[in-house]
Order: structure tokens, then C-alpha cells, then sequence
């Protein structure tokens, strides 16, 4: 007579709600999403590459157009910050004094759109 043993021949599948079982997505908060927004936009962004010894009006345009981009968006994020740190401490201990880096940003475009006007007006003058 053939021995009987106690080795059932079935896999087991104790672990198979392991594997079915998918993680939960993750929620992300609004830092996050302003992070990724800023890395985002950074990502596509190039600065533009002056050949040369000179710029002329053009390359100064690119670079104004360029920083515009990149300010808007580091403002958008430094807003978003200090928002979300503004809803979670106590109230009023969070000044919002982004606008500071607004007023930043556009005189650094401001300055580059100057620079063209001038370039400009040596141009007719010339």
C-alpha cells in the first residue's frame, strides 16, 4: 500500500489579497501641487543663449520673455507657501508679503523691456 502524506498539492494563496490589494493614491496638498507646478514650468524653460560678444534687441527679448516665465512662476509658488502656512498657523502670524516679489519681477522685466527701448531709439538716432 502507496504511504499517504500531508503535503496537499495546491498552491497556497494565503498571500494573494497582497497582491490584489492596490495602495491607496496619495492626496497631495497644495505645496506639493504648487512644487510640482514650479518644477513644471521650470522644466520648460531654457534661457536663451547669446552668441556673440553682443546682444542685440532680440536676445534681450528672449531673456525678458524667459525671466518673465521663470518669476511667474516662483511667485506663484512662494503665494502659494505662504498661503497654505497662513491657513495652518495661528491667525495672524503669517504676513503675505509676496507682493514684494511681484513688484521685484516686474521691474527686472521692466529693466530689460528699457534696455530694448533704448536700443531702440540709438537705432533711429543713429
Amino acid at each position: 500500500m502507496a504511504e499517504i502524506t500531508n503535503t496537499p498539492n495546491r498552491v497556497q494563496f494565503a498571500s494573494a489579497g497582497a497582491v490584489r490589494r492596490r495602495p491607496s493614491p496619495q492626496v497631495l496638498s497644495p505645496v506639493q501641487l504648487a512644487h510640482r507646478g514650479l518644477v513644471a514650468a521650470l522644466a520648460q524653460e531654457t534661457p536663451h543663449n547669446i552668441v556673440g560678444a553682443y546682444s542685440d534687441r532680440f536676445d534681450i527679448m528672449e531673456r525678458r520673455d524667459h525671466l518673465k516665465t521663470v518669476l511667474a512662476a516662483v511667485t506663484a509658488y512662494a503665494k502659494a507657501i505662504v498661503a497654505d502656512t497662513a491657513d495652518l498657523a495661528p491667525l495672524g502670524y503669517v504676513a503675505d508679503e509676496t507682493g514684494y516679489l511681484e513688484d521685484a519681477a516686474s521691474e527686472i522685466v521692466a529693466a530689460l523691456d528699457n534696455a530694448v527701448d533704448k536700443m531702440l531709439d540709438d537705432q533711429a538716432a543713429a
